[in-house]
C-alpha cells in the first residue's frame, strides 16, 4: 500500500493535479514586495588583469531574476536596492555582493575549482561543501573535439574510481561499466551504476548527444547514492544537458568533424609453406598423420605453396584467381579431380580490411533568451562505419532536442524538455562469423578473390560471395523523451521543485537468410553456395514505456552569517512497460521482398515468440545538510524504498546515510600555514543502500516448457503431449541485497590553489548475496533455491591530482593525474568444497558464482610457474616404451600428460613449488593445490590516466595518456599458442619461434630464447589437472605464466590540436568564435603488456564459442583521425 501511495503522489506532484494550491496561490508578500521596488541594476565583471569576462551568469539570490554578461562583461539586471547578486563563471570564484547600480566585480582564479558547481541527487552543492564522494567530469576535455559519438567510450580514464571496459571494436557494442569495482555476482556479476539523465533513469547512453551535455557527475558512495535507492546500489552517473540562461543573446553553433578509423591492432599469417610445415611438425608428434583440411593434404600441397612464394613478390590482394599451369606457373589453386588445393598466400589484411573506414559527426545548436524566456535548440547527425571493406556494418545517428524554461512570475518558473533519437545500426547478416572464418584456419584457406565463368561473368569466392551477398541486418531504436517541470520558489528560503518525463522506446529488428550464388570451395563452375531453400525472414518488435515523476522541497537558511542549514524532502516514482514480438518465417519467394506474408514455409516451422515486462520503483526520501561557518560539515541522507522486483511483504526498506566535512584550513590556526597548504579537507561516510539489480524473477516460481523436439508423450492419437519442466524452487525468506559502504577522504589544494589533491579509501561489503543454495538430492528433480547465503567485500583507493596555472595573459597550462586501485574478495559463500579454476572473468558467470567459495579474490587465475624448457640433460634416455626417463632432482610431468603427448627436450618445464619431485595440482582446492598458484587476475587494477595540456594565443593542445597497471587473462585462443586447435592448424606470423627436436633427422633446435616450445598439435583441451579443467589447456599449454596474457597498457589516448581565429578577425565576418582543430584517438600504445599476441591489449572478445580458439578473431579495436570546425554566430 505504501509503494501505491508513493507512486500516486508522485504522479499527482508531478502533473500539477494537486499542485494546484502552489502554483495558482497568491505569491508571499515578499514576492510583491520585491517586485513593486525594483530598478535597473547595471554593472561590468572583469578578470584580475581587468579583462572583460564574457557569459558570466549574474542571478538575484531568492527569485528567479537573472541574467549574462555581454562581450564588454558588461550586464543589466532588474532588482531592488538591498538585494543580493551572485556572479558565477566557470574557471572563477563565485561572488556573493550586495547590488549597486554601477558596479564593478572583479573576479579571481579558482585554479581549484572550489566554487564549482557539482550536480548531486536532486540538487546542487558546491565542490568545496561536499562531504561525499562525487566527481566532476570536465566535459571539455573528456567530450569536446574528440571522435567519439559514444558518451561511455568517452568516459574512460575520465574519473578514477569509473571503469569503463571495451572487448571489441563493434561500433554498435556498449562497454561495461562499474563505480569502484565489483558490487555483487547476482544477474552475472552486474555492477553497473545507475545512470540519470535530467532526473530520469536511461539505459544506454549511446542514445545521449555529447554535444547536449553541460554536466556529469559521477556518485560513489552511499552517502552521495543512498537519496536514489536500490536502484543507485553500485554508484550514479548524474548528466545535465545544456539549456539557455536569462539575458543571454542568441547564438549560434556548429561543431562538426570528420573522421577515419583503421585497426590498431591486427594478425597476420606467416608465408603458406611455414604455416604448412609446421602443422607437418606438430601433426607427426600428435599422431604420426599427414595434416589436412577438408582433403588438402599439406604434404602434397606443400610443393606448391613454395613454387607460388617463389613466384611472387609477396602476398596476393583481391584479385582474379588464376589456375594451375605448371610448377613454372602453379597460378593460384590446383585442382585433382574435385579435390581443390589452395596455396595462395593471401593478404587477409588488405583485402578484408579498410584502413581509412569513414565516420562524420555534426551538431546545430541555437540557444539565447527573450524577455523572461530562454532556450535551446539542437540537432545533431552522426555517421559510422565499421572497417570491413566488404558490406560493412554501418551505424548513423539522429538527435533533437529542444530545451525550453520561462519565468511565469518572479518566484515561478517553468519548463520543459523534448527529445528525439533515431539510432540506426545495419550489418551483414551473413551465415558465419567472418572475424572467425577470416583468422581460423591459414591465409590459404580462404580463397579471397573472384573467377570468371565460361561467359565472363565475375563471380566472388565463397567467403567472400556469402560476406558481399548478405542480406542487411537493421535496427532501428526510436526513443522520444517529454519532459514538464516546475521551480516554485515559495519563500527566499523555500523552494519546491516538480517534474514529471514520460518516454517511448521503439526497437524494429529486420534481417533474413539469402542465398549465395558463386564459386564453391571444391568446384570450378558457379552453383548456389546456399541455396534458395534457406531463404527466412525475421521481425521483431520492442516496445517499451517508462514514466518518472520526482517532487521535492528545498529549504536553505543560514543565521547569523555561521549556522547554514539545508534541508530537501521529496517523493519519487517511477514506471516501467515493455512488449516483445519476434516472428520467424522460411522460404521466401522474392529474397528482394523479405516479408512475413511473402514466404511460403509451412506455418508448422514458423516460429512465433513473445514477452511482456513489467516493474516499478518508488521512494519517499530526504537530505540534510549542515555546517558551520563552512568549517565544520554535515550531511544526513535518507530514503525509504520500494521495489515491485521484491516478493509481497518485502518490497518496502529504508537506506540511511551519513557524511562528515571538516575544513581545517579554515580554522584560525592556520592562518599562518595558507602558503602551505591553501586548502584542506577531511571527509567521512557511511551508508546503506539496497540492491534492485538481482535479474528477474528471482523471487517468483517460475515454470518453463520443454522444447518440441524433447517431446516424447503422446495421447491416444499420437499426438504429442505439451510438457513443463517442474517450477523453480525459491526460498520464501529471500529478501534484499544490501550493501554497506564507508569512504574516507582528503582535500588538499596548495600554492594558492594552483595544485589540488584527492584521495579516498574506501570499503563496499555486499551482504545477504543471493548465492546458490546448499545441493538437494537429485530425486527432488530441481536445482536448490538461492538463499540470502554470499557476502562480497570491495576495498579499494583513487588519488587525483589537478595543477592549473595561468602563466601570463596569453599563456594556460595544466595537468591531472588520475589513478585508482581494487579488489574484490568472497566473505561468505555456501560452499565448501573450495574447488579452484573457476575463474570470474573466464568461465561463465553462472559457473563462477556456482563455485566461488570464501576467501576467494575475485578473478584469481590459478595455474602452474613456468620454469623453463626441458633439455636433454634432464633426462637419463628414454624406456623400453619409449618414455622419457627424469633425472635425479628433475620433477617428474608424467602424471600431467594425456593424449599422445610426452614430455621431452624442448617442452614446457613447470616449477615443483611443493617440493615433492612430482608436478600435480593436488586435489584442486584452495587448501590443496599442489604446484599450482594465483598467477593473474582478470579484474583490472591500478587504473590510471593523465591529461597535459595548455593553450597559447588561440592554439591549444590537450595530451591525453589511459593504462591499465595490472590485468590478466588466460585464453584458449590460437593467437596465443600455435596449433592451439588439432582441427583448424593455424600458425600465426608471431608464432614462428618454436623449439624443434628431431634428431632422427638431425634437427636439435631447442633455445630459452624461443617464444615456444617444441610444436604438438591440439592444446585446447581441458587435461587432468581438476583446479585448471575449468579454464582450459594442456601439454605445453597447461594454465601457466608464461603464456599468461598481460593486459597491462599504457596508451597516448586522445591528442587535440586546436587553434582559434582572433576575435579581431571573426568579427568582422559576424562570427563570434571560429575554432579548427585535429585529433586521433588509440594514437599508440606506449607500453603494452600483450605485445607477444596480435591483439590490442582492450580487446577481450571473440566471434563463436571462446573454446574454439576464437578470442581475439573479433572487431578490431580502432585508431581514428579526425579534423573538425567549431563555429559560433
Amino acid at each position: 500500500m505504501n509503494r501505491q501511495w508513493a507512486l500516486i503522489g508522485a504522479i499527482l506532484l508531478a502533473s500539477g493535479l494537486t499542485g494546484s494550491s502552489y502554483a495558482m496561490a497568491t505569491p508571499p508578500t515578499q514576492s510583491q514586495s520585491v517586485t513593486q521596488s525594483s530598478t535597473i541594476i547595471k554593472g561590468q565583471i572583469v578578470d584580475a588583469e581587468g579583462e572583460p569576462i564574457l557569459g558570466a551568469t549574474v542571478v538575484e539570490l531568492g527569485t528567479t531574476r537573472g541574467t549574462v554578461t555581454d562581450i564588454d562583461g558588461n550586464f543589466t539586471i532588474n532588482s531592488h536596492a538591498n538585494a543580493k547578486l551572485r556572479i558565477t563563471y566557470v574557471g572563477y570564484k563565485t561572488v556573493e555582493t550586495k547590488a549597486v547600480n554601477g558596479m564593478k566585480v572583479v573576479m579571481q582564479n579558482d585554479n581549484a575549482q572550489l566554487d564549482e558547481i557539482v550536480v548531486v541527487g536532486y540538487g546542487q552543492q558546491k565542490k568545496v561543501n561536499l562531504t561525499g564522494s562525487v566527481t566532476n567530469v570536465d566535459i571539455e576535455k573528456t567530450l569536446g573535439g574528440r571522435p567519439e559519438q559514444d558518451v561511455a567510450k568517452a568516459l574512460q580514464g575520465a574519473v578514477p574510481g569509473l571503469t569503463i571496459t571495451n572487448t571489441s571494436g563493434d561500433i554498435n557494442s556498449q562497454p561495461t561499466m562499474q563505480i569502484r569495482g565489483l558490487g555483487t555476482l547476482s544477474n552475472g556479476a552486474t555492477s553497473n551504476p545507475l545512470v540519470v539523465v535530467d532526473g530520469v533513469p536511461v539505459d544506454d547512453l549511446t542514445m545521449v548527444n555529447a554535444a547536449d551535455i553541460a554536466t556529469i557527475s559521477v556518485l560513489k558512495d552511499a552517502a552521495s547514492t543512498s537519496i536514489y535507492g536500490s536502484r543507485a546500489a553500485f554508484g550514479v552517473i548524474l548528466i545535465t544537458t545544456k539549456e539557455g540562461k536569462k539575458g543571454e543573446k542568441v547564438s549560434v553553433k556548429y561543431d562538426g568533424h570528420f573522421a577515419w578509423d583503421r585497426a590498431t591492432v591486427l594478425p597476420d599469417y606467416p608465408d603458406v609453406p611455414s604455416q604448412l610445415e609446421a602443422a607437418m611438425i606438430g601433426a607427426k608428434r600428435t599422431d604420426g598423420s599427414d595434416p589436412e583440411l577438408f582433403g588438402m593434404y599439406f604434404s602434397q600441397m606443400l610443393p606448391y605453396a613454395k613454387a607460388w612464394k617463389e613466384q611472387h613478390s609477396g602476398k596476393k590482394g583481391y584479385s582474379e584467381m588464376k589456375p594451375f599451369q605448371s610448377m613454372d606457373n602453379v597460378g593460384d589453386y590446383y585442382f585433382n579431380g574435385n579435390q581443390p588445393f589452395y596455396y595462395a598466400d593471401y593478404d587477409i589484411q588488405d583485402i578484408w580490411y579498410n584502413k581509412a573506414a569513414p565516420s562524420q559527426s555534426h551538431s546545430v545548436s541555437l540557444n539565447g533568451s527573450s524577455g523572461r524566456t530562454s532556450y535551446y535548440t539542437s540537432f545533431s547527425y552522426d555517421y559510422k562505419q565499421n572497417l570491413m571493406k566488404f558490406n560493412p556494418d554501418k551505424l548513423s545517428r539522429y538527435n533533437f532536442t529542444t530545451n525550453l524554461k520561462t519565468d511565469v512570475t518572479d518566484w515561478l518558473t517553468v519548463g520543459t524538455r523534448v527529445n528525439f533519437v533515431r539510432r540506426s545500426f545495419s550489418k551483414a547478416d551473413s551465415w558465419n562469423n567472418v572475424y572467425q572464418y577470416l583468422w581460423r584456419w591459414g591465409s590459404f584457406f580462404i580463397p579471397s578473390g573472384y573467377m570468371y565463368d565460361e561467359n565472363g561473368e565475375k563471380l566472388d569466392y565463397r567467403v567472400v560471395a556469402m560476406q558481399k551477398q548478405a542480406a542487411r541486418k537493421t535496427t532501428v531504436h526510436d526513443q522520444a523523451r517529454f519532459n514538464a517541470y516546475a521551480i516554485a520558489h515559495i519563500t527566499k528560503d523555500l523552494t519546491f521543485n516538480v517534474d514529471y518525463t514520460y518516454q517511448i522506446d521503439n526497437y524494429n529488428y529486420k534481417t533474413s537468410d539469402h542465398s549465395v550464388y558463386g564459386m564453391n570451395w571444391s568446384g570450378v563452375k558457379p552453383t548456389y553456395i546456399v541455396g534458395t531453400s534457406s531463404s527466412n525472414t525475421t521481425r521483431e518488435n520492442i516496445k517499451q514505456n517508462r514514466w518518472t515523476a520526482n517532487a521535492y522541497l528545498n529549504y536553505n537558511h543560514t543565521w547569523v552569517d555561521a549556522h547554514n542549514l539545508g534541508v530537501m524532502v521529496g517523493v519519487n516514482g517511477e514506471r516501467f512497460k515493455s512488449d516483445e514480438m519476434w516472428a520467424n518465417r522460411t522460404h521466401l519467394y522474392n529474397e528482394d521482398y523479405p516479408e512475413l506474408n511473402l514466404a511460403y514455409g509451412e506455418m508448422k516451422d514458423a516460429t512465433i515468440s513473445s514477452y511482456t515486462g513489467d516493474r516499478s520503483t518508488a521512494g519517499y526520501f530526504g537530505r540534510i545538510n549542515y555546517d558551520f561557518k563552512g568549517i565544520y560539515l554535515l550531511e544526513l541522507n535518507g530514503r525509504y524504498d520500494g521495489s515491485s522486483r521484491f516478493p509481497a511483504g518485502d518490497k518496502w526498506a529504508f537506506f540511511p546515510s551519513m557524511s562528515l566535512g571538516y575544513r581545517f584550513t579554515e580554522e584560525g590556526y592556520w592562518k599562518n600555514l595558507h602558503d602551505v597548504i591553501s586548502n584542506g579537507k577531511l571527509r567521512f561516510s557511511y551508508g546503506e543502500i539496497g540492491n534492485e539489480a538481482i535479474g528477474d524473477n528471482m523471487f517468483i516460481s517460475t515454470i518453463s516448457p520443454v522444447a518440441q523436439s524433447k517431446l516424447y508423450w503422446m495421447d491416444k492419437n499420437g499426438n504429442k503431449l505439451n510438457q513443463f519442466q517442474l517450477p523453480d524452487w525459491v526460498s520464501s525468506s529471500l529478501t534484499w541485497e544490501r550493501i554497506k559502504t564507508t569512504d574516507i577522504g582528503v582535500d588538499l589544494s596548495f600554492l594558492n590553489d594552483d595544485l589540488s589533491l584527492t584521495f579516498d579509501w574506501y570499503q563496499r561489503t555486499t551482504n545477504d548475496m543471493l548465492a546458490p543454495g546448499k545441493a538437494i538430492p537429485d530425486v527432488a528433480g530441481a536445482s536448490a533455491p538461492f538463499t540470502n547465503a554470499g557476502s562480497l567485500r570491495t576495498r579499494g583507493w583513487e588519488l587525483s591530482l589537478s595543477y592549473r596555472k595561468q602563466i601570463n595573459k596569453d599563456l594556460n597550462v595544466y595537468g591531472t593525474f588520475n589513478i585508482g586501485d581494487s579488489k574484490s574478495k568472497v566473505t561468505k559463500w555456501n560452499n565448501d568444497s573450495k574447488l579452484i579454476g573457476h575463474t570470474g572473468g573466464i568461465v561463465s558467470a553462472a559457473n563462477a558464482r556456482m563455485y566461488a567459495y570464501e576467501g576467494e579474490t575475485w578473478g584469481d587465475i590459478w595455474g602452474f610457474e613456468t620454469d623453463r624448457y626441458f633439455t636433454e640433460d634432464d633426462f637419463n634416455g628414454k624406456d623400453a616404451n619409449g618414455k622419457w626417463i627424469y633425472k635425479e632432482g628433475v620433477a617428474d610431468q608424467t602424471g600431467i600428460q594425456t593424449d599422445n603427448f610426452v614430455f621431452g627436450p624442448g617442452d614446457i618445464k613447470y616449477k615443483d613449488l611443493d617440493g615433492n619431485k612430482v608436478i600435480d595440482g593436488g586435489k584442486g582446492t584452495a587448501d590443496d593445490h599442489g604446484d599450482l598458484k594465483v598467477i593473474g587476475n582478470t579484474m583490472p587494477r591500478y587504473e590510471y590516466s593523465f591529461h597535459l595540456g595548455g593553450s597559447w594565443k588561440g592554439i591549444d593542445l590537450d595530451l591525453f595518456f589511459q593504462g591499465v597497471g595490472k590485468r590478466d587473462m588466460w585464453t584458449q585462443s590460437s593467437f596465443v599458442f600455435p596449433l592451439m586447435r588439432d582441427a583448424d592448424k593455424a600458425l600465426y606470423a608471431n608464432q614462428t619461434s618454436y623449439n624443434i627436436y628431431d634428431p632422427a633427422n638431425g634437427i636439435i633446435d631447442i633455445s630459452q630464447s624461443n617464444r615456444y616450445p617444441c610444436l604438438y598439435s591440439g592444446n585446447e583441451g581441458s587435461g587432468n589437472v581438476t583446479g585448471l579443467a575449468s579454464i582450459g589447456g594442456e601439454h605445453n599449454y597447461y594454465p601457466q605464466t608464461k603464456y599468461l596474457v598481460n593486459m597491462a597498457y599504457l596508451r597516448l589516448k586522445n591528442v587535440t590540436i586546436g587553434y582559434t581565429l582572433p576575435a579581431s578577425i571573426t568579427k568582422k565576418v559576424y562570427m563570434e568564435k571560429v575554432r579548427f582543430y585535429g585529433s586521433v584517438n588509440n594514437l599508440c600504445l606506449l607500453y603494452n603488456g600483450a605485445k607477444d599476441y596480435p591483439v590490442d591489449p582492450e580487446m577481450n572478445a571473440g566471434q563463436g564459442s571462446l573454446s574454439l580458439g576464437t578470442w581475439g578473431r573479433t572487431f578490431p579495436i580502432t585508431r581514428t583521425w579526425s579534423v573538425g570546425v567549431q563555429v559560433t554566430f
